[in-house]
């Protein structure tokens, strides 16, 4: 239960960790895919089946690909939902408080419409990551210095990894995928398109409820999109480097949808600029 009140809400893990939501692309969507003239596909491997593929022998860790890089991230945090009618309310708080995310806690149940935005600046060397300048940029309402302080403890959401984990997500859906189509069921696995940008194809592929671009060439995600009955996650990715995209933003919407619980949602923006 602390986990759904102090890290799903505050940190809302991709997701960015979970990393997923069902968005159209703003660019225009071609009616069929061409492979490249020089690729011959194995017998009974579809296009779909071909591209993932491809993405997947070409991962590699984010160390690998460079050995230094400066960001900093913008995180935004919203929440429109009455904690105070939780149940088990007084259980929640004092085991939120033994994790170490009373003081978070207590700030979400004190607002019903809670709103914050948070920064940091990130150096990224040979696969470690060092933070410095985590700054509290804006507040929809005013929060004891205490609370404020909490929230920028725990901060992980923005320091973290976020490229390799990606990657892993989309080997998880494909692994979970394969063991459905073993089992002769429908995997719901499909090339949908193909558009131009950047100077480059990039492919369109669904895996059941997540739906993956991918660039031709590089075979790195460019987007990447989930939904789950409300909720969903979008995520979009800028060619920061030659043939490497990272994390340009992301966007993620939560709705409560248990019994007893109070109607309402928790929303994430996150936004990284690269130097």
């Amino acid at each position: 239960m602390m986990e759904v009140i102090a890290r799903t809400i505050f940190i809302i893990s991709v997701m960015f960790y979970s990393l997923d939501v069902s968005a159209q692309s703003d660019s225009v969507i071609l009616k069929t895919v061409e492979l490249p003239e020089y690729v011959v596909l194995a017998d009974g491997m579809t296009i779909e089946e071909y591209l993932i593929k491809q993405v997947l022998d070409n991962a590699k860790p984010l160390k690998k690909h460079i050995d230094e890089l400066d960001y900093s991230v913008r995180c935004q945090l919203e929440k429109d939902m009455d904690l105070k009618k939780i149940p088990h309310r007084r259980t929640i708080t004092f085991v939120a408080r033994l994790a170490g995310y009373g003081k978070i806690v207590s700030a979400l149940m004190e607002h019903k419409h809670f709103g914050i935005t948070m920064a940091e600046d990130i150096h990224f060397h040979k696969g470690k990551i060092t933070t410095s300048n985590v700054r509290m940029v804006e507040m929809l309402q005013l929060l004891k210095p205490k609370q404020v302080k909490s929230f920028l403890k725990h901060d992980g959401m923005m320091s973290a990894n976020v490229f390799d984990k990606f990657y892993e997500k989309v080997r998880d859906k494909a692994n979970d995928l394969q063991k459905k189509y073993k089992k002769k069921k429908e995997t719901g696995m499909k090339c949908i398109g193909s558009y131009m940008a950047d100077n480059r194809k990039m492919y369109i592929v669904r895996l059941d409820s997540m739906e993956v671009h991918i660039a031709e060439g590089c075979w790195q995600i460019s987007k990447l999109s989930y939904n789950e009955g409300q909720n969903n996650m979008y995520y979009d990715f800028s060619e920061v480097r030659p043939n490497l995209y990272l994390l340009k933003s992301g966007r993620a919407k939560f709705y409560l949808d248990k019994k007893k619980w109070p109607k309402g949602f928790v929303s994430m923006k996150m936004d990284y600029t690269y130097r």
